[in-house]
């Protein structure tokens, strides 16, 4: 039996040592080319593993107040945030996670502007 027999199903698993191998490149990747890679959420949402993900890239995207305070404690990091919408009740608290937003629209960003630091 193979170490991966040996888990419970249904399970991800996944190989540390291959993870950081990628991150290392693109980690290289940041550096001589000069610019941030993010993390999309959607696309990689194993957030045990975002401490060390949080060692290589420079964050992570976020499309709600939830996911951006996951990555916030996760990753110790604020995200890039984009909604299609904005709740009026959540978006300071938003605003405390975040790094980045994006607006759907001028009306949207016309919206929340006198609240942004």
């Amino acid at each position: 039996m193979n170490k991966y027999q040996a888990a419970s199903s249904p399970a991800f698993i996944l190989e540390e040592k291959l993870l950081r191998k990628n991150l290392e490149r693109l980690q290289l990747v940041q550096q001589k080319a000069g610019v941030s890679i993010i993390l999309a959420l959607k696309a990689f949402a194993l957030w045990r593993v975002f401490p060390i993900v949080a060692e290589y890239l420079s964050g992570a995207t976020a499309s709600s107040l939830h996911e951006a305070r996951l990555i916030y404690e996760e990753m110790g990091k604020k995200a890039h945030t984009y909604t299609v919408a904005y709740h009026p009740t959540h978006f300071q608290e938003i605003l405390n996670y975040s790094s980045h937003l994006s607006f759907n629209s001028v009306q949207q960003y016309e919206q929340y502007q006198s609240q942004i630091r």
